[in-house]
């Protein structure tokens, strides 16, 4: 079959992951990028990554475009998507992964200019169709422009969606030992976010901070509303998140027969997308690994019979790439359908 043909308009942590994985899916073909710098620094991002290493691949920049091992993937660097013509890529979709364009309006310039489709790397700010893989990618139905949710939104999602299918859920604390990202300072200084920490140095502190992952968590289970609470502790390490849910659980439960149930239905209905583990592994452990979220089985801990601690594993940037990457494969499919 043809290879589905993206666009990338964002190459920053999210969209330089994106595009190592697309170059590695015969399924899928990067056809072009855009974003505010140029083709020489594209070339030499993608090539070298501080944390994920070198790319086994020889990257060039050529006149508007990368030269990927012969191939050549064009470059614009244009900030207003109405001057933006993808019409000669034949774009089926298009990954919004700039952190920009977070309206059903605001992504219309990029249909108009080309994309067929769109998928959007963040939560929305408006009534944008939210899908995350496992969850309700099922339900996708053709819209043209959808959001695939957050980071933190695809490990705790899809955990809530095993654990429910086990017992019910009543409320929860979310906290994230956040990996620091681009959006935070490197050094003490001035900041635009409205929360004043972010002022502070990234790689000196611990920091933290305001979460979306309970409203985005609430998204998919409405009934929580208001019993969801979520803190992200941006941590000085460049990549990986450790999750640490406490869940308040529907009545009691012995802890062995929970535990293993759990880990069953994981084991049965979620594999490619959460795992669970018993090696003693640190952050580094999961860099580039590609699942939703992986259980630290050592972590796992039930109080009261009714208070149940998950522990699990993401590295934020790759981990949700590889998501939205099948996403983006997902909606491209729908077109041929």
């Amino acid at each position: 079959m043809k290879p589905i043909r993206i666009f990338i308009n964002g190459f920053g942590r999210i969209g330089r992951s994106a595009a190592r994985i697309i170059l590695d899916d015969p399924a899928l073909e990067l056809v072009g990028i855009n974003d505010l710098y140029g083709a020489e620094q594209m070339a030499y991002l993608l090539r070298f990554d501080s944390v994920y290493g070198p790319l086994e691949r020889e990257v060039k920049a050529g006149e508007g475009a990368l030269i990927v091992d012969g191939s050549r993937i064009t470059v614009r660097t244009e900030p207003d998507p109405h001057r933006l013509d993808l019409h000669g890529l034949d774009v089926d979709v298009l990954i919004q992964s700039s952190g920009h364009f977070l309206t059903i309006a605001s992504n219309e310039p990029y249909r108009a200019a080309g994309a067929k489709r769109i998928v959007v790397s963040t939560p929305p700010k408006d009534g944008m169709p939210v899908y995350i893989r496992g969850v309700n990618d099922t339900d996708y139905a053709g819209e043209p422009i959808v959001s695939n949710s957050s980071c933190s939104a695809n490990a705790i999602v899809p955990l809530f969606k095993a654990l429910e299918a086990v017992t019910p859920i009543r409320g929860a604390h979310l906290h994230m030992y956040h990996s620091y990202t681009a959006y935070q300072n490197l050094l003490d200084g001035p900041h635009y976010g409205r929360d004043i920490r972010r002022t502070r140095a990234a790689a000196a502190n611990i920091i933290p901070i305001d979460s979306s992952a309970a409203g985005a968590t609430a998204h998919f289970f409405p009934h929580l509303e208001g019993n969801l609470y979520a803190k992200s502790i941006r941590i000085p390490v460049p990549a990986v998140t450790l999750y640490d849910l406490l869940i308040t659980l529907e009545g009691r439960h012995d802890p062995a027969p929970l535990r293993q149930a759990l880990l069953d239905e994981i084991d049965r209905h979620w594999q490619g997308i959460l795992a669970h583990t018993g090696e003693p592994k640190v952050s580094s452990d999961y860099i580039a690994d590609p699942y939703s979220a992986t259980i630290d089985r050592a972590l796992m801990d039930l109080s009261g019979g009714r208070l149940l601690r998950i522990s699990a594993w993401q590295d934020n940037e790759y981990g949700y790439a590889a998501r939205l990457v099948e996403m983006a494969h997902h909606i491209g499919k729908s077109l041929t359908a």
